[in-house]
């Protein structure tokens, strides 16, 4: 009788240890492989504080080509510019001075074009980097101007008018973006913000520019990408009509 009793508790005296057991989870699965699109990335711009990678290249108005790394250890002013846009040639002496007081300190000045209303042949206009050549020789202004086909520079670069200016430190680093000084119109030069030429003085003189930015004022480049005209930032419409983006 005792046998019969202890078979039939045992059991029974089980089931609560077999209850408290961790139940088991399923199988991880591994994850779904990306799909292309999930793949790609959005396009990466230029921020304050990063350098280029050293294989961007370019080429100047003589077909050489120019190489990011080749001014590594040097402070180096990049400028995006246009032959026709008002607002731009509002700055070109003031921008001029500035490259010929600072280019003899060792400081790297480039102009790139991006407007495919400037760089690409048309009918009417078969070679367009000679106008650009003639522009320059006319205006005696001293640019070295680099071409970016397809604005691929531009669009690194976030770059919204022209100008719109970058300054780089020897480091190779983007310490600064945005205008010329605050005054277009060269209305009051003793209360102007020099911004370019203070913060290339500062980094020639090796003191340290924190990274900052002003608001970029001027003509919008004419990308590749844009189907007549308007393109990002800046001014909008025709180049000819002198209106531009103000410094909010």
């Amino acid at each position: 009788m005792n046998t019969l009793i202890r078979s039939l508790l045992i059991p029974c005296l089980s089931l609560p240890l077999f209850a408290q057991e961790p139940a088991k989870e399923p199988p991880k699965q591994d994850p779904a492989p990306k799909t292309e699109a999930q793949k790609q990335e959005a396009p990466k711009t230029l921020q304050l504080g990063q350098r280029v990678n050293g294989d961007v290249t370019l080429t100047d108005l003589d077909g050489k080509a120019v190489k990011a790394h080749d001014f590594m250890g040097k402070v180096t002013v990049v400028s995006f510019y246009s032959i026709s846009c008002p607002i731009q040639k509002a700055w070109d002496a003031r921008l001029a001075q500035i490259q010929k007081d600072f280019e003899g300190q060792g400081a790297v000045f480039l102009h790139i074009d991006s407007n495919k209303t400037e760089i690409d042949a048309t009918d009417d206009n078969q070679k367009p980097i000679d106008g650009i050549k003639a522009h320059l020789k006319d205006k005696g202004l001293p640019f070295r101007v680099l071409v970016d086909n397809g604005n691929k520079v531009a669009d690194l670069f976030d770059a919204k008018t022209t100008p719109h200016v970058y300054v780089f430190g020897a480091d190779g680093k983007l310490v600064y973006k945005g205008l010329v000084d605050d005054d277009q119109k060269d209305r009051n030069a003793e209360k102007r913000n020099n911004y370019l030429r203070d913060v290339v003085g500062k980094l020639l003189k090796g003191e340290k520019v924190e990274p900052f930015a002003t608001k970029e004022e001027g003509c919008s480049i004419k990308r590749a990408s844009a189907a007549g005209g308007g393109g990002r930032g800046g001014r909008r419409g025709g180049e000819g009509r002198g209106e531009k983006k103000g410094n909010g």
